[in-house]
């Protein structure tokens, strides 16, 4: 079966994928998230319609939204958007920080095997509108795992133990990749290790965050060198580092070799997007920090960082075939929570 990347309005051919940005927050509705950080929140459809115009007038064709199920995630306005807009959108089932759901939260009451299950049928039969209600099973279905490495990583607690196992059989039942938040210091290495157990190998893992997470050069070849793909977002996010510090990074990595197995994206909240009143948006990447790489002489590796290596990374791996041919049952600003 030709590998395929599973959007929410169907399934594409790798090759149709363009340029991808893969770990962005399009839609998040006001919840849990939201009251940690006000930043939390982009609920607005037409200013996040706005804001992926943008992007495709800059060249972008893709984007994966990392916002899980049960945490804010806004599964029918992405599909309303990617038809409105034309850029493919792939979203995500699997969980987010502990924190990031209210302590009723289904993610902690349900088993390991029915949170599995969810999992597995978010991306085989369709995402669901909240994490409750098998009724409301929307068309569009998820296209990659997510996962969040705390500090002490699966084992830092039995709720965190739980999630971790779930998603995991999902990944290795539906052959879709893994997108793996990492918290300050949290150990990629140890994830890698963990999802080998399931004969999962480290090039479906997608690792987020390092370039702020563990800001070290070598640490990162190591993980590279595993195979896993190194998703570089804190570009032009100076609350952490300025873009020469994340320019060194890219730089020392493409010097090392693994261009091939490095990613690039935004991370974005409302205040990094242009349409909810930030100084930039979306299509940073394209417009600006592609010059800057082209200024310092790497910007050739742009199409490759951007096109080439998100259409391997974000693929379905192995036989979950395609069901439908177009997203379908659609309201306009579902409720998610």
């Amino acid at each position: 079966m030709q590998r395929r990347i599973r959007t929410v309005t169907g399934d594409i051919p790798v090759e149709e994928l363009g340029w991808c940005q893969t770990h962005e927050h399009l839609f998040l509705q006001k919840g849990k998230p939201y009251e940690i950080d006000t930043a939390l929140c982009m609920d607005d459809f037409d200013r996040s319609i706005e804001e992926l115009n943008a992007y495709k007038a800059a060249g972008g064709g893709a984007i994966v939204d990392a916002q899980p199920v049960g945490s804010g995630r806004m599964a029918g306005a992405m599909a309303e958007a990617s038809y409105a807009t034309g850029v493919s959108i792939i979203a995500c089932t699997g969980f987010h920080k502990q924190n990031f759901y209210y302590e009723d939260s289904f993610i902690f009451r349900e088993k390991e095997e029915t949170l599995a299950g969810l999992f597995t049928s978010e991306v085989t039969d369709g995402m669901l509108p909240s994490g409750r209600d098998e009724k409301k099973r929307l068309e569009a279905r998820a296209g990659v795992i997510k996962v969040a490495v705390e500090k002490n990583g699966v084992r830092t607690n039995a709720a965190y133990e739980k999630l971790f196992a779930a998603a995991a059989a999902a990944a290795a039942k539906t052959g879709a990749p893994v997108l793996a938040h990492f918290d300050k210091d949290a150990d990629a290495l140890a994830l890698i290790e963990y999802l080998g157990q399931y004969n999962i190998p480290a090039n479906r893992l997608i690792a987020c965050h390092l370039d702020r997470a563990r800001y070290d050069i070598g640490y990162h070849r190591e993980v590279a060198q595993s195979g896993a793909w190194m998703e570089y977002d804190t570009i032009n996010r100076l609350k952490y580092h300025d873009n020469e510090k994340e320019f060194k990074l890219i730089q020392g990595m493409i010097e090392a070799g693994y261009a091939g197995r490095m990613l690039f994206s935004l991370d974005t909240t409302n205040k990094r997007l242009r349409a909810y009143g930030a100084d930039m948006g979306l299509d940073y990447l394209l417009k600006e920090f592609t010059v800057y790489m082209q200024q310092r002489g790497l910007g050739g590796y742009m199409r490759q960082i951007m096109v080439n290596n998100p259409a391997q990374a974000v693929a379905i791996q192995k036989g979950t075939e395609e069901k439908r041919t177009a997203a379908s049952a659609i309201t306009h600003h579902v409720p998610l929570m």
